[in-house]
């Protein structure tokens, strides 16, 4: 796991632009501490920063040229099949210099040119350049579980695995109001886009080519759909398939020469992955945070029943709401792209604690996304039948409306769903989907950007993400079109975000490829059955568990948003940024707006106001620091 950057120069020699890519690798730094170095031929630079986690040793580190020294390599992320290559690769005639997947990745890449990339398993972000046709590779993994920011104009075309990184090349710093639109309602920004005009995520699953004659971009994986089949595989049979495929998923991420862990909230998705790494690891270390200020929250002692049952060595973290609240101003100002999923926070704090012990940790990220594990899930599919309560919610959503609404009162909070759920039922299933994705709707976004016009580059990326839905969709049309959007650019981000801050690499087998195409290929029965939600993933590990993890409610944790906000853990921020002489003088937002949601924060009827302005908070302490 390790952090990249590297340029392509269409008009000078690639020394003119040394001192940006050094400090480009100097900002994140955390992201591989443990060696530095760029690379730099003709009017190419390449730059590595490494966290050591295979081959350990000086003679692993990057930028890695082949023996010919025709072939360079900055790679971010880990190839678990790797290994199984070394025959095929020394009967071809190379001779190995160490016993990183970083350099099988670069002489398969040589052998197989792109097609290495249907042959290897992992995450990653990598770029090759070849010396003799002057050429650069760049590829990012299925998923997009790493992240890889790129820009180009008619002088050069650069990389970064952060934007910030990126933005110490010369790069013009436009806001992309398109991305803010998007941002302001998902509290994400989606791929391609990023924050700043003609800054571009490179998507999931795609490479991109770059000579001097120009860029080439290529897609050489998409998310499999599901479509129905005459012969569907037996439920029984389909656990033992999906348990197999994911016993190997976790086993193949367990290869590490640093030490490794797993994440043990105490929930069935970092449960069962735990239980199955214990079956191949000795005493692993599992950890848990517990939320002693937040009884509701904890649930240590789930996770303690796991660990007791797996028999691994199990930390629980105990955490202060003073520790969260004073995590709160890092995560703030650690964003270098506006992210407003707050639950970041815990993610961060988590990931701070687990480094004192391991430098690897496995992760049940994905599962919600692959077998119907959210709320929303459950609503859709509600939302097919034909029942009172679906007939009688949109004709009294104008009540529902008046009722105190906010997420810190349980009444209150049903309050809320009831009336957000009454108006999805008035809605086209993808305009409902649309619904469940975002906290503020298109028209609540014009008024809060009164400059904006919703523009066709809107329209085209929003439409992309909800492709595959339709008035007859199914569960599984929801979940396809979740991982597209929700997976590759808020869980996986988040993830990626928080843990590399604080230099820990974090594997999920739940991203493996091969199990996501075996679950998308299983009809939507054998995920939510009834009120049973991921069904076929509680019945497959049922003999990997404890009894106390049946018939227990989906726990989330939610940080304090609104108390923090009317305390003196945020007041002074949103005195500052959203203060009525900061709003004129920006020229971005409505100050009308801003101040109706300010009032909403503090009322009595908060309802999702302390998520705007969290939002705000983190858009503006981004803006105001690179912009």
């Amino acid at each position: 796991m390790c952090g990249i950057s590297g340029l392509f120069s269409f008009s000078h020699a690639a020394s003119y632009y040394r001192a940006a890519i050094e400090q480009s690798l100097a900002v994140m730094k955390y992201r591989g501490p443990d060696a530095q170095a760029v690379f730099e031929h003709n009017a190419v630079l390449l730059g590595h920063v490494r966290l050591s986690i295979i081959d350990t040793s000086f003679g692993a580190n990057q930028p890695f040229t082949d023996n010919s020294g025709r072939y360079t390599i900055v790679f971010n992320g880990e190839i678990y099949n790797f290994q199984q290559f070394y025959t095929e690769l020394q009967s071809d005639g190379v001779l190995f210099r160490t016993t990183s997947d970083t350099e099988v990745l670069l002489y398969l890449y040589i052998k197989y040119g792109s097609e290495c990339l249907q042959k290897i398993q992992g995450f990653f972000a990598f770029a090759v350049y070849d010396s003799h046709t002057n050429s650069l590779f760049v590829a990012r993994d299925r998923m997009g579980v790493k992240p890889l920011y790129m820009y180009s104009n008619h002088s050069f075309v650069c990389f970064a695995s952060e934007l910030h990184a990126l933005m110490q090349f010369p790069i013009e710093r436009i806001l992309n109001f398109d991305a803010l639109a998007l941002y302001l309602q998902l509290h994400y920004i989606p791929a391609p886009f990023s924050m700043i005009h003609h800054v571009e995520k490179i998507m999931p699953g795609e490479y991109v080519s770059i000579t001097k004659q120009g860029i080439t971009k290529s897609q050489y994986y998409r998310v499999p759909q599901y479509f129905e089949k005459q012969d569907t595989i037996s439920y029984e049979q389909a656990q033992h398939e999906l348990y197999s495929i994911l016993e190997d998923a976790v086993f193949s991420r367990l290869v590490s020469d640093v030490p490794l862990g797993t994440f043990l909230s105490g929930g069935l998705d970092s449960s069962v992955v735990s239980a199955i790494a214990a079956q191949h690891i000795s005493g692993l270390q599992t950890f848990s945070i517990g939320f002693s200020d937040n009884p509701y929250f904890d649930e240590t002692h789930y996770a303690q029943a796991v660990a007791k049952k797996i028999q691994s060595k199990h930390t629980t973290i105990p955490i202060t709401n003073k520790e969260f609240a004073d995590a709160v101003h890092h995560v703030l100002h650690h964003f270098d792209e506006p992210f407003a999923d707050s639950s970041a926070i815990a993610v961060y704090v988590l990931s701070k604690y687990v480094k004192q012990y391991v430098t690897v940790a496995l992760s049940g990220d994905g599962a919600d996304e692959l077998l119907g594990g959210y709320r929303k899930h459950m609503a859709h599919m509600r939302s097919f039948q034909s029942s009172l309560t679906n007939m009688v919610l949109p004709s009294i959503a104008p009540l529902l409306r008046l009722l105190p609404q906010s997420r810190n009162n349980k009444l209150f909070d049903t309050f809320r769903k009831a009336y957000r759920y009454a108006n999805a039922l008035k809605l086209s299933k993808q305009d409902m989907y649309w619904l469940w994705c975002s906290l503020q709707s298109q028209h609540e976004v014009a008024l809060l950007l009164p400059q904006y016009s919703f523009s066709e580059q809107y329209n085209k990326v929003k439409q992309y993400y909800i492709q595959g839905i339709s008035q007859t969709s199914t569960l599984n049309d929801i979940l396809y079109a979740d991982q597209l959007m929700v997976l590759s650019n808020d869980m996986l981000p988040k993830v990626d975000k928080m843990s590399m801050a604080h230099s820990l690499e974090v594997r999920s087998p739940f991203m493996d490829y091969r199990l996501i195409a075996y679950i998308n290929s299983l009809p939507e029965s054998y995920k939510i059955h009834g009120t049973m939600q991921k069904r076929i993933l509680f019945d497959a590990c049922k003999h990997l568990l404890p009894q106390e993890l049946y018939n227990r409610p989906k726990q989330g944790f939610e940080v304090p948003l609104h108390s923090w906000c009317t305390s003196s853990v945020l007041q002074q921020q949103i005195a500052d940024l959203l203060s009525d002489d900061f709003i004129v003088k920006q020229e971005i937002f409505s100050l009308q707006q801003i101040q109706q949601i300010r009032q909403k924060l503090y009322s009595s009827n908060p309802g999702d106001s302390a998520s705007h302005v969290w939002a705000l908070l983190v858009f503006q302490t981004w803006w105001k620091t690179y912009m």
